[in-house]
């Protein structure tokens, strides 16, 4: 199951098959031709372990890696702004289970028309079918909640935070790339060819670059953090802002169809354009409001 992607790999073969072959014949159909003899099919790892009918799968480890490397880093970095040992372990579990209940439900309200036919399958999350946005959303609203209750500064937390959340991103695309999900456009140069979409022609990894891009705004967080931070906020911002314009990019260069499309624009590039004007107007808000604790 895919926590980036919203679909999963078994549930998704023959629609990528259907989908992604139209667009393998008009290619073939151009001026170049590609060369499949010449291409190996990139290596996934689906699956780490399978013993019987127990099999580890790739992108569930590296899931939990990212939320335990994310949710220890900051935990280390809240002690030295005077937070309890505990105050982020907390805010991490909190976080886990809202981020789960907003990815499903951006799932599903993206594809209600398949849902409103079988509604109970909106609970069979284990069937894959999550979006990272919705999972963003949820756990930033659970997380201010929950803050707010225990009276700690929403913006501040959220400055200590949101780097290490660039970084678990960076940990989870490695999973989408060994599980073969979240796959790019077809490309004969730079391309590879992922088993699991079953058309057999080279796809641009993608899940790699947006790795990269996502730690690359990982260490410029840290930095900002440590050095230019003036405000309690900026980071919080700043990290919506980065995130949205790297995936705007990403979105460019996407080739799995099955994403959901929104006046023109596919689902996840509407909501970056929201999330750009929503951390723009939060930088706005906090240096209107300098000195005053959010």
């Amino acid at each position: 199951m895919c926590f980036l992607c919203p679909i999963n790999t078994k549930s998704r073969a023959k629609l990528k098959v259907k989908r992604m072959l139209p667009q393998s014949l008009e290619y073939k159909a151009g001026q170049r031709k590609f060369r499949w003899e010449k291409r190996r099919a990139a290596e996934m790892y689906p699956e780490l372990i399978t013993i019987g009918a127990f099999s580890l799968g790739s992108y569930g480890v590296l899931i939990a890696l990212a939320f335990i490397a994310g949710i220890m880093l900051a935990s280390k970095l809240s002690i030295k702004e005077g937070y309890g040992k505990d105050d982020i372990l907390d805010l991490g579990l909190v976080a886990i289970f809202t981020s789960v209940i907003g990815a499903r439900a951006l799932y599903v309200i993206v594809w209600w028309e398949y849902f409103a036919k079988e509604p109970a399958r909106i609970f069979k999350v284990w069937e894959g079918g999550l979006v990272f946005y919705g999972g963003l959303i949820g756990a930033v609203i659970g997380t201010a909640v929950w803050l707010k209750i225990k009276k700690k500064p929403v913006l501040k937390t959220g400055d200590i935070c949101m780097p290490f959340v660039a970084l678990a991103h960076a940990i989870g695309r490695i999973g989408c790339f060994l599980n073969g999900c979240c796959y790019g456009r077809v490309s004969e140069k730079y391309g590879l060819v992922f088993p699991g979409v079953g058309d057999n022609v080279p796809h641009l990894p993608v899940q790699i670059y947006e790795s990269v891009l996502n730690f690359i705004n990982f260490i410029f967080l840290i930095v900002f953090y440590r050095f230019f931070k003036k405000r309690d906020g900026e980071v919080f911002f700043l990290y919506f802002i980065n995130y949205a314009v790297i995936r705007v990019i990403m979105e460019f260069f996407r080739g799995d169809a099955e994403r959901g499309m929104f006046a023109g624009l596919s689902t996840s590039t509407f909501i970056s354009i929201v999330v750009i004007i929503f951390g723009a107007a939060g930088i706005i808000f906090i240096r209107l409001k300098n000195g005053k604790k959010v």
